[in-house]
């Protein structure tokens, strides 16, 4: 079966046809766009363009930006600004309801222009909080401006910041005299001991000595005497046989002489062995005293040193803080204010003359040219199938 061509004629006639369908399909929608666009509330928009000033790096010397856009961008939007516009402005809003309502982005292709941006209900609200946002930017940039363009207070301050350090280092100065002349003294004291127990050693040693040979020498005559008797009494025992009375008693008095003297000699040889022990145990208790001293000695030295190097260590760190402080300070004194610039804002807030949504015109032209398509296609449908019955 062949298709036939429909021709213009016949669109003509399936519309007119259909009119009434068309028409109702159109004038519903129509209504319900006009009642929906009047319905619904309006939607105001405030927008607000501030640019980020410039400063002097103190670095670099060249002119950059107070604050990154991104920086800026994110500082507007955050929990500790947004919370503040909720309590400043009194606004019958929750957090949630007004990040919802709030946008701050960076301008597109530039360095130094943030776009806030506000849509509510309210207009006036809507206003509200769009110059809460660009003051609080702005009053910030401010503030930082000053630091670098009030040199006269930052130069007070690094001066009185070089002064401070200047008394810190005179004070290490002023320790490191007292630690060593306290450690010194200390040091001194300890020599001084050390030196009165060489000499008390020395002493000792000379009058033990002393005592000493002197107790050998009695032994020695003690035991040439003894010697002697013993070699007498050997004599007249082999040359009398027997002994007379008078030879007897001379024997008998030798016996009793040798006696007497080896009982000297054992005591001399105790009196020997005290001297020698106590001299053993005063020298070795000199030499305890001795290297206790020289311990003490040590301590007193490894102290001064450590204390020492921990003040040249701050010292040295003084030093490099000042240098750093004299560098900064050089480096304000060449800036020159008038190279920098504030943060502003570039299009100020305004009150909107038309609510942004809903858009009733458009919305209800839109609404009419689909309603006049879906009629069309509705009363072309029910052609065919009619026709296909």
């Amino acid at each position: 079966m062949e298709e036939k061509e429909v021709t213009l004629r016949e669109y003509v006639q399936v519309i007119k046809k259909r009119k009434k369908i068309i028409l109702l399909v159109f004038c519903i929608a129509v209504a319900i766009s006009v009642v929906v666009s009047f319905v619904l509330p309006p939607v105001y928009q405030v927008k607000s363009t501030v640019k980020i000033g410039k400063i002097v790096d103190l670095e670099t010397f060249e002119k950059v930006p107070i604050e990154s856009v991104i920086g800026a961008s994110q500082l507007l939007g955050s929990l500790e600004a947004l919370t503040g516009a909720i309590r400043d402005l009194k606004l019958p809003l929750t957090l949630k309801d007004l990040r919802k309502k709030v946008s701050v982005e960076p301008v597109r292709e530039t360095k130094d222009l943030i776009e806030i941006r506000v849509e509510t209900h309210n207009a006036g609200q809507a206003l509200k909080i769009a110059n809460y946002l660009a003051d609080k930017i702005v009053k910030r940039d401010e503030q930082i401006k000053l630091l670098y363009e009030n040199k006269k207070e930052v130069l007070a301050r690094y001066t009185e910041q070089i002064s401070g350090i200047n008394q810190q280092l005179a004070q290490i100065d002023e320790n490191k005299k007292e630690i060593l002349a306290t450690y010194t003294q200390q040091i001194d004291g300890v020599n001084k001991q050390l030196a009165q127990i060489e000499g008390n050693k020395k002493e000792i040693l000379a009058t033990f000595t002393e005592q000493s040979k002197n107790i050998n020498l009695q032994l020695t005559e003690l035991k040439d005497d003894i010697s002697e008797t013993k070699k007498a009494m050997e004599k007249m025992m082999k040359e009398s046989q027997p002994l007379s009375d008078a030879e007897a008693r001379v024997l008998v008095g030798y016996m009793g002489d040798i006696a007497n003297k080896e009982g000297q000699y054992n005591t001399l040889m105790s009196e020997l062995r005290e001297i020698q022990t106590k001299k053993n145990e005063l020298t070795r208790a000199q030499e305890e005293y001795y290297d206790a001293l020289l311990s003490e000695l040590r301590q007193v030295q490894t102290k001064k040193t450590e204390l020492l190097r921990d003040q040249n260590q701050q010292y040295d760190s003084l030093m490099s803080e000042l240098r750093q402080v004299q560098i900064k300070k050089a480096k304000l004194e060449r800036i020159d204010p008038s190279q920098m610039y504030v943060t502003e804002k570039l299009v100020t807030p305004q009150v909107p003359k038309e609510p942004v949504r809903p858009k009733k015109l458009l919305n209800i032209l839109v609404t009419a040219l689909v309603s006049l398509i879906v009629g069309l296609g509705l009363a072309f449908s029910l052609e065919y199938f009619e026709k296909a019955e």
